[in-house]
């Protein structure tokens, strides 16, 4: 017989998906999800074939609409496996993309005009001249040198979303594979969740 692996299957766990679609040679469009582990065999091909991706971190629509892919392929010598897909849904991925982006851009607007209100209100005052936030950032405790050390209290990089780029965040707590977080720069944004191997490390050891 053979033994079952104790690995556990996360191929329809949308938090650890990296959703890969675009348009092929003749316009017709096509896409895949792919597990973020595999991200440094799935990008090169992304960049070859001028593909568009994002992860299980963006909206809870756009990560809907991925999860209709089909699981991708990656063979040996960088050939891939991506499959041609429905116009409505490249369309529809599309559209949630950028209603998602103007989501991230009105509230970044929100948080930059809330910060200079504040400047303008210390300015106001004859007390202390520095502004002192109501709610302090949870305090970092170190810097975990492997994915295997991170823990309650650390502090990690978290992608956003597609342009967004990587932010500071904390670790709150752990639950095996599964790290809940909260932006370090951001203490009122609310809590998320993030497979362990989506997190990049500030400090990694040298490998």
């Amino acid at each position: 017989m053979t033994k079952k692996s104790d690995k556990p299957d996360l191929s329809n766990d949308p938090r650890v998906q990296l959703f890969v679609f675009g348009l092929d040679e003749a316009g017709k469009p096509k896409g895949a999800r792919f597990l973020m582990s595999d991200m440094e065999t799935v990008f090169p091909v992304v960049t070859a074939q001028k593909l568009q991706f994002f992860d299980g971190g963006s909206s809870e629509e756009t990560v809907k609409l991925g999860m209709k892919l089909a699981v991708g392929r990656i063979y040996a010598r960088g050939k891939s496996f991506i499959p041609n897909i429905k116009r409505d849904l490249y369309d529809g991925i599309l559209t949630a993309l950028a209603s998602h982006k103007a989501e991230l851009d009105r509230s970044q607007a929100e948080r930059t005009a809330a910060a200079a209100a504040a400047r303008e209100a210390t300015k106001s005052t004859e007390q202390a001249p520095a502004y002192v936030p109501t709610v302090l950032p949870p305090l970092a405790s170190g810097l975990p040198q492997n994915w295997e050390s991170i823990a309650a209290g650390n502090m990690v990089l978290a992608d956003e979303g597609p342009g967004e780029g990587w932010w500071e965040a904390i670790v709150i707590s752990r639950d095996d594979e599964i790290l809940t977080l909260r932006y370090r720069d951001y203490p009122k944004a609310p809590k998320f969740e993030r497979h362990i191997s989506t997190i990049g490390l500030i400090n990694p050891r040298p490998a």
